[in-house]
């Protein structure tokens, strides 16, 4: 989620443009809460040399910090830091910039989720990645339609010229309570007659995740990621 992104990434890969920290935009009446959370995530690769990925990070409110490693099973391992800086107007508009270090390259993503009116969301990022010979540019645009506080479907298309050089088009569903506990579908279509999928689900302080990829966003690689986690909401100082 990313995905899910990187997604939302969330990262999740499904979630491309939207961190795993950082989550979608809501509406201007809502407040988000601070958050804390760690993951495992174990990524099955068709190649067998499969990816374990611990990650832990802390959203306080206008900037998040994500801290995560790449083990694989056989090759160079990755430690992959990231910082984003959140900012909302008055409508609650979003816009953001996030820098993250993907082993010999910096990825750096400019983003704007813009609220359009009661229900509608909309949402564009570009993330160019610096690398030693060359800046492939990962562009996003969409939109998210809510009829809650917390319930949304969301349609966004993802050009990522990495890997395979799909086009890409994650859509999910999300249906949540007001205590922001939700279950989250996603279906990914992308070009060269691939196929992605997720489900995701938040109870309480328990995070829980399974995506299939084919060839999706920087791999070449089927995959298939379970996700466990904690998620914590950190009231937030005030007088």
């Amino acid at each position: 989620m990313r995905a899910l992104r990187r997604a939302l990434s969330a990262c999740s890969l499904l979630a491309v443009g939207a961190s795993v920290a950082a989550g979608p935009a809501r509406p201007a009446s809502v407040v988000v809460p601070a958050r804390l959370g760690a993951q495992f995530r174990y990524w099955s690769f068709s190649d067998r040399n499969d990816n374990r990925n611990p990650l832990v990070y802390w959203v306080p409110g206008p900037f998040h910090v994500q801290l995560e490693v790449w083990d694989f099973v056989r090759g160079e391992d990755q430690f992959r830091p990231e910082l984003g800086v959140h900012l909302r107007d008055r409508r609650r508009s979003s816009y953001t910039a996030e820098w993250r270090h993907e082993r010999d390259a910096e990825r750096i993503t400019l983003a704007t989720e813009p609220v359009l009116s009661e229900h509608w969301v909309g949402r564009a990022s570009v993330a160019p990645i610096l690398e030693r010979d060359a800046t492939p540019v990962v562009w996003m645009a969409g939109a998210d339609f809510y009829w809650r506080s917390y319930d949304f479907v969301s349609v966004n298309v993802v050009r990522d010229p990495r890997g395979d050089d799909l086009w890409a088009v994650p859509m999910r569903l999300r249906l949540a309570t007001e205590a922001d506990d939700w279950v989250q579908l996603a279906v990914v279509p992308a070009s060269r007659r691939t196929l992605g999928w997720a489900a995701d689900a938040k109870l309480r302080w328990l995070r829980l995740g399974i995506e299939r990829n084919q060839r999706y966003d920087f791999s070449t690689r089927d995959n298939l990621i379970v996700t466990a986690g904690v998620e914590a909401a950190i009231p937030r100082a005030g007088p």
